[in-house]
């Protein structure tokens, strides 16, 4: 026989199963969030869906009935899980003040599994080695709750610490868990430091779960600050199960000095007529007359011993006759359990599991629409169109860089090369005359002299390097004024320069450098004198010719072997004559006429084809390291493009996932005939003012 609810939670799960899958693998297909942080924010909150869904999924598919037990910090929230499961889970208490739900459900064997808020899972071997990482985790968490805090930000344990324990999943061999189809939630201690998320678990559970228990001592009861956060409770949960944990073996002292059992253990029920009439505030009052809320003083130590020995099977140590039984059963804990039970067997609950599980879907999948719908879905809009912008500057550069690189720049500078050996001529007319006449002054005043042939030649070549050293500074300075105007001399096509400016090339800082170092690497060649003695013709006396001396003879006879003999004048009036300083003037001649312009010539041919060289090294140079740099970027930018159309590609993907799931909620609440209960609207009253989003 199939029941309502089995249909429902069939029918629920073949839709619900599938958007789930769909979410989890289009979440492994997006790409890493430290590579996208358009992404970063909307993968965290997806995530959270994902974790909401999964509990859904969870509870619906197991037909699981949560129960969710608030109270403050040791209230015997542990005492009353260990009741009801009957089964000894104060273990997976170890540290209270964790703000991380338990969930507690039976199993045949005992297991236990922390998942952060990344949605990683961490399995342990036993809840000591849970507990010992609980307590580490306490530690960075609480430093990075401070570093948030320090920077006067209101921690966010998905921005701040992701790797917080979210949740905690403990099975152990329960009975009474077993029986049920009972998931037992532990939440944090209330009015504990770490209280953050606090309002979000009370609002998934709203819809999760639809009743709570509320564990607090009796003497707490009269303490207001205790009941300032069960109020937003009544918002968020149809019914509401407040346990008065109770201390039935607590005695006050006689005035005689001996004891006598206390108000507490005596009859606890007038404590709770003392708390209604003199602390409770209106709006529980009202709760309570609407049937919403009900309180039941309950000994839990008493009932959590009771119910772990009946587990046991040692109920027959406990009870030794039917009068200690049923004192022993005297703990309230029977009517409560009792109550719930009905509760959760009533058509009121089946109704709440049915709606509340469809509105949480619905819920869900709203909220996964709109999270790749708004904000992160146009700021990936946005990344792309710029990408894709960028990327095509860069496309159109490197295209143009390719044009460059196959351009030959000598002909840029063909003006340049034609126009370089125009000297002016009345200069090199002047300076060839006035060389030429210091050239045969220095003659002249050697002839007069008792110098040697050496000499001479130290007279004439510093004479003819200082004039060469000259006009290469006046080669090079009129080639430099040729280079001015932008370009260093080249003459580049209108073609060319478009090129230049689709590249982003500065060819005129290019090309600065070049004008700069103009004439440092070319050497500046001046004429030399090297006149041997053999060349000058020499007069042979009578004397020579008897005694048959040749010309060579006589040469070395007033020369010196090596040029270094001193010859006085008298000797070069009459062994040289005027064949010999004819001869001289013409070599000189020669080399200021002829020779000088040709060294001058090479000199400028050198300085125009070593700039030539030098600027298209440049050119080229520029166009590679640019076209290198262009490439380098083209590279990431096409891997980021990739990313944010995969990103879009998912987010698409799930938004279709999305409205299919919507539709699908949609056709269940009709065949169902799922409605709203009549205090829905009430409750989501307060929810919204409670919690306001």
């Amino acid at each position: 026989m199939k029941t309502d609810m089995q249909t429902f939670c069939q029918e629920f799960s073949q839709k619900l199963e599938p958007f789930a899958d769909e979410l989890r693998q289009a979440l492994n297909e997006l790409p890493p969030r430290e590579k996208l942080n358009q992404i970063d924010t909307t993968v965290l909150q997806l995530q959270e869906v994902q974790q909401r869904l999964s509990t859904l999924r969870e509870k619906v598919s197991d037909q699981s009935t949560f129960l969710l037990i608030f109270g403050p910090l040791k209230s015997g929230k542990s005492t009353l899980m260990n009741a009801l499961s009957g089964a000894y889970v104060s273990e997976v208490s170890s540290l209270p003040a964790y703000p991380a739900l338990v969930y507690v459900k039976n199993g045949d064997q005992h297991r236990f599994q922390a998942t952060d808020y990344l949605g990683e899972r961490r399995e342990f071997a036993d809840n000591v080695a849970l507990a010992e990482a609980i307590q580490t985790d306490h530690s960075l968490l609480a430093d990075a709750i401070v570093a948030a805090e320090n920077t006067s930000a209101s921690f966010d344990p998905q921005q701040h610490y992701p790797q917080a324990i979210r949740r905690m999943d403990i099975e152990i061999p329960a009975a009474h868990l077993a029986d049920s189809g009972s998931v037992l939630v532990d939440t944090p201690g209330l009015y504990s430091r770490m209280k953050f998320g606090y309002d979000q678990m009370t609002r998934d559970f709203r819809d999760t779960a639809a009743c709570a228990i509320f564990v607090v001592k009796t003497d707490n009861l009269f303490f207001e600050k205790v009941f300032e956060e069960f109020e937003e409770l009544l918002s968020c949960f149809s019914r509401i199960f407040l346990v008065a944990n109770i201390d039935s073996s607590k005695q006050d002292l006689r005035p005689d000095g001996t004891l006598e059992p206390s108000l507490e253990s005596s009859d606890p029920n007038k404590i709770i007529e003392s708390f209604r009439s003199l602390s409770m505030s209106a709006t529980l009052s009202g709760a309570i007359d609407e049937g919403r809320l009900k309180i039941y003083p309950v000994d839990l130590q008493k009932a959590a011993t009771r119910t772990l020995r009946e587990a046991a099977g040692e109920a027959s140590l406990v009870a030794v006759n039917d009068s200690e039984a049923n004192e022993d059963r005297d703990d309230g804990f029977d009517e409560f359990v009792d109550d719930l039970t009905g509760y959760l067997n009533s058509s009121d609950y089946l109704h709440d599991f049915k709606y509340d599980s469809l509105r949480l879907a619905q819920d869900l999948t709203a909220e996964t629409c709109d999270l790749v719908s708004d904000d992160a879905s146009a700021a990936l809009s946005r990344e792309s169109e710029r990408i894709r912008e960028e990327l095509e500057r860069d496309r159109t550069r490197l295209n143009a860089l390719q044009t460059l690189e196959r351009q030959s720049w000598d002909l840029a500078f063909n003006t340049l090369s034609a126009s370089r050996n125009r000297m002016p001529e009345d200069l090199t007319e002047q300076s060839d005359g006035q060389l030429e006449q210091s050239c045969q002054q220095q003659i002249t005043a050697w002839m007069e002299s008792d110098e040697s042939w050496n000499q001479l030649l130290a007279r004439l070549n510093p004479e003819l390097e200082q004039e060469g050293r000259r006009r290469s500074g006046l080669v090079l300075d009129h080639i430099r004024a040729q280079l001015q105007g932008g370009y260093a001399g080249a003459e580049f096509s209108d073609t060319q320069l478009s090129a230049f400016r689709d590249a982003g090339l500065q060819v005129e800082q290019s090309l600065a450098g070049c004008l700069q170092s103009l004439g440092d690497s070319t050497q500046v060649v001046t004429p030399t004198l090297e006149l041997a003695t053999e060349d000058i013709p020499v007069k042979r006396t009578l004397g020579d010719y008897l005694l048959l001396r040749s010309r060579k003879r006589v040469r070395q006879g007033i020369f010196g072997e090596d040029g270094n003999r001193s010859v006085e004048a008298a000797v070069k009036q009459k062994r040289l004559g005027d064949a010999s300083l004819e001869k001289l003037h013409i070599i000189v001649r020669d080399t200021v006429g002829r020779e000088m312009p040709e060294l001058q010539a090479q000199y400028a041919d050198a300085l125009v084809e070593a700039h030539i060289v030098r600027c298209s090294e440049a050119v080229h140079q520029s166009i590679t390291q640019i076209s290198e740099g262009v490439q380098d970027s083209i590279a990431p930018r096409e891997s980021m493009l990739r990313l944010c159309q995969q990103a879009q590609d998912v987010f698409k993907r799930i938004e279709q996932s999305s409205e299919r799931f919507s539709a699908d909620l949609n056709e269940l609440q009709r065949q169902f005939d799922l409605k709203k209960p009549e205090s829905a609207d009430d409750h989501e009253d307060v929810l919204a003012e409670a919690y306001p989003q």
